[in-house]
């Protein structure tokens, strides 16, 4: 299946810490794992609240959703992506807001010729500048196989993003799935009372 096949949109007001990939100033590499399909590649919105201790929080909904609240600063479209961080030698989730670099994505996701699928190449962020000069600029790295390294670190790793929409953990366990409903008990025809019976026609 494709890449951005089945992407789905996520809501959440929990944030996981050190299981994001934070982009520090320099080249960030990574390696792109999980894709639209199999869950491991949602967009949404994302708008933060700050606390009476000025503790930020992120909460995400679903595009063209209603926003859970009011923000000071407009909401911004995200993507999350799982990724193998070079740096850390792990899987972690990548989210970005940078117009730019989502852009960058999917243009190299839609070159069927030249690229295509990112889960076939590395990727590099490079971060320059400091807050209001801050730049980003991403750059994809020849197509080649993903070491053994990653791949089991992708068999090994558990991971539902769609946990995201409850505030859980996503690098938890997934949620068993529903039980199906008992079917309905089978109701016998009332019974009539003998004498009230009608003659057929």
């Amino acid at each position: 299946m494709g890449f951005l096949d089945g992407i789905t949109e996520i809501k959440s007001n929990a944030d996981s810490g050190g299981a994001y990939m934070k982009l520090q100033p320099g080249a960030n590499q990574f390696r792109i794992v999980g894709s639209g399909d199999d869950g491991g590649f949602i967009q949404g919105m994302l708008g933060w609240s700050e606390d009476k201790e000025g503790k930020r929080h992120p909460h995400r909904w679903k595009i063209g959703a209603d926003a859970p609240m009011s923000f000071e600063d407009r909401p911004k479209e995200f993507f999350a992506m799982l990724v193998w961080n070079y740096k850390e030698s792990k899987i972690q989730i990548l989210e970005l807001t940078q117009a730019g670099l989502k852009g960058e994505l999917m243009a190299l996701a839609n070159d069927k010729e030249d690229w295509g699928d990112p889960r076939k190449f590395d990727l590099t962020i490079t971060k320059s500048g400091e807050k209001l000069d801050t730049r980003y600029a991403m750059t994809p790295k020849p197509p080649k196989k993903r070491s053994d390294e990653i791949n089991d670190a992708v068999k090994a790793t558990k991971v539902n993003l769609s946990a995201l929409f409850d505030g859980g953990d996503p690098f938890g366990d997934a949620p068993a799935p529903a039980p199906k409903p008992a079917p309905a008990p089978v109701q016998e025809p009332a019974q009539e009372e003998a004498g009230n019976e009608e003659e057929p026609f």
